[in-house]
């Protein structure tokens, strides 16, 4: 069964003993080839790099140009400041309109340019990607956007791991625009993600590599050894993707 990733990242700095000295969309394409990747959806890192570390900026615009290079497989996930305000916005909406991302990775904010661009992700049809595993009070602003935005797909990257997976879990019960993306988590501790299964269904759970930071081949393995059968796995390393971002 070829997999879809909803978390992968074109970074600007790593773990060397994954990556190297430097990154490139091609070194990203060999880790995912090796679990029979079909398409990821990529996250841009802007952070400037360290110095001297040999790691090039990285930003929406590289993202465009790695979609081009690999048409179909590399699908983007915007990045932007929301202290940018509306020229955030412009950003993403252009991201999606004129460059064809598929994503928005969205820090949880109820008030000024966070709840626009959560607003444009709800109009545009775009899903967000939240990373998960702080605060507890951002689970309860994630609450708050899914209430107002029931349109809007919400997915919980490492669902909550290690210390909020209950948080992560209940949100997921009690909202349907929200999923869980078992990034780490499988690798790290499977049986968690079994509990997620167990609990909210594998409807709502999407795979998730978190490459290059952890490599794809041990998510993929351990959520295998759950022995969940064919239609479970098909829905979290397939269907669920295919769904929500629109490919099917």
């Amino acid at each position: 069964m070829k997999i879809f990733d909803c978390e992968a990242y074109l970074p600007n700095s790593g773990n060397p003993y994954l990556c190297g000295d430097s990154f490139e969309a091609a070194d990203l394409i060999r880790m995912l080839d090796e679990v029979d990747t079909e398409a990821v959806l990529t996250i841009p890192a802007p952070e400037a790099p360290l110095e001297g570390s040999g790691w090039e900026q990285t930003n929406n615009r590289t993202m465009h140009t790695a979609m081009a290079e690999y048409p179909g497989k590399i699908l983007g996930c915007c990045v932007v400041n929301p202290a940018d305000g509306d020229a955030a916005v412009d950003e993403f909406e252009k991201t999606v309109k004129e460059w064809g991302f598929s994503g928005l990775k969205y820090s949880p904010g109820l008030e000024g340019t966070a709840a626009d661009l959560a607003k444009a992700a709800a109009e545009m049809e775009i899903p967000v990607t939240i990373h998960t595993n702080g605060s507890v009070d951002a689970y309860e602003r994630i609450a708050g956007l899914a209430k107002r935005h029931p349109e809007l797909v919400m997915v919980l990257e490492h669902m909550g791991y290690r210390f909020h997976v209950d948080l992560a879990i209940d949100l997921a019960r009690r909202f349907e625009n929200i999923y869980l993306a078992p990034t780490v988590t499988a690798a790290a501790e499977p049986m968690v993600v079994k509990k997620a299964v167990e609990e909210v269904g594998a409807e709502r759970m999407v795979f998730g590599s978190n490459a290059p930071w952890a490599a794809p081949v041990f998510g993929v393995e351990a959520i295998r050894r759950l022995r969940l059968g064919d239609a479970q796995e098909h829905l979290i390393f397939r269907g669920n993707f295919q769904r929500i971002y629109r490919l099917e």
